[in-house]
């Protein structure tokens, strides 16, 4: 399992007291939350029960780190109950299995001092080409994995987090090999194997090149990318990850892996959709991604209309503007709240969320309530 350094000072009798504290306080974030939406418009229905606190090791609790935006990691705010951090730093850029390595030591330094655990992402480039051709190479296959090794234990770095996405499902048994021999390495010396996954589906790309049972056997986890449910160029207006999606996917992941292997991946992010009614029928102009704080935004300068919708188990904010109709599915509080509690209820070994600078501050004292009462 995870090697858990911030569990001492999580568990002391100082932090303990602080967070009985705060909690008197300050009311829980999922409260606050649906106290604001009864007043802005429709309240949510209430939360599930929390299930009977877990015995065993705390869960992960990883974000991912989009190395791209380069961030100042001083400037990064406390992020209490984190003890995951997953930077993007290892691209595999070319057939021959060169990777383009983006470490920032200062970054790596930062994250030590702070006790995170770092799993190392690793990326295919999201190159079907390059992936076919390093994944059918006994020869760059084995390249990959020994400099994927030598640059983990160089950095002192704790595991590695495999993002292969976009890649033809007929390489589906040779990724499979690649994670055997790079789990085979990670276990010999002493490194967590991480490996991404989508949620089931037909795709021949997107979905069926992870054999999910085969690289539960040979990684310690498995992180499940729940949310784009509705992408960006998607025809159709909708939530980012409907709770009721999120719950059926899961429970087909469940059927090939362990629920002890299983990180639940969750989304920091929402999508702005531009419509048009065209002869009865809406039209998707547009779309924007977003994060939180933009979110909140946006629906105090337009004066959105908050509601909630059933069918996603989210709130939505919708306004008018030039002509145009703009819909938005929240997430927030609430929703983080009902990820959470799948989390508890199918027993998980932890979440993921995609990415570190798109949530609210809510969110980290939400997760940390959570943690302090439900394990």
């Amino acid at each position: 399992m995870v090697k858990n350094r911030q569990d001492k000072k999580r568990f002391s009798i100082y932090r303990v007291g602080i967070k009985r504290l705060l909690i008197i306080i300050l009311v829980p974030a999922a409260f606050l939350t649906a106290i604001y939406y009864l007043f802005a418009g429709q309240a949510a229905p209430d939360l599930p029960p929390a299930n009977e606190p877990q015995a065993g090791t705390a869960p992960v609790v990883m974000v991912w780190e989009y190395a791209a935006i380069n961030a100042d990691p001083h400037s990064i705010g406390p992020m209490s109950p984190v003890n995951t951090v997953s930077p993007t730093w290892l691209h595999i850029v070319d057939e021959a299995g060169t990777i383009e390595n983006n470490i920032d030591r200062a970054y790596l330094e930062w994250a030590r001092e702070r006790g995170y655990d770092i799993w190392v992402l690793v990326t295919n480039s999201f190159d079907p080409q390059v992936t076919a051709a390093i994944l059918s190479s006994d020869q760059v296959r084995a390249a990959v994995v020994d400099e994927l090794i030598d640059l983990t234990l160089e950095y002192g770095l704790d595991g590695i987090n495999i993002d292969f996405e976009n890649f033809h499902a007929d390489y589906r048994d040779y990724f499979t090999l690649f994670i055997s021999e790079l789990g085979e390495r990670c276990r010999r010396e002493g490194l967590i194997l991480s490996v991404d996954v989508t949620m089931i589906s037909s795709s021949e790309y997107w979905s069926l090149g992870y054999d999910r049972a085969a690289l539960a056997a040979e990684a310690d986890y498995i992180v499940v990318m729940a949310y784009d449910e509705n992408w960006s160029a998607s025809p159709v207006a909708g939530s980012v990850a409907s709770l009721p999606w999120v719950e059926q996917g899961l429970q087909r992941i469940l059927q090939e892996v362990p629920p002890g292997q299983v990180i639940l991946g969750v989304p920091f992010y929402t999508r702005l959709w531009e419509m048009e009614r065209v002869d009865e029928t809406w039209q998707v102009l547009n779309s924007w991604s977003y994060s939180m704080h933009r979110a909140k935004n946006i629906i105090e300068e337009n004066e959105a209309v908050i509601k909630w919708d059933d069918s996603a188990m989210q709130h939505t904010a919708s306004f008018t503007r030039d002509g145009l109709d703009y819909v938005m599915w929240l997430e927030d509080t609430t929703s983080m709240s009902y990820r959470l509690e799948l989390v508890n209820r199918y027993e998980l070994a932890g979440l993921a969320a995609w990415r570190r600078g798109l949530e609210s501050e809510d969110i980290w004292i939400l997760i940390e309530d959570w943690l302090d009462l439900s394990y």
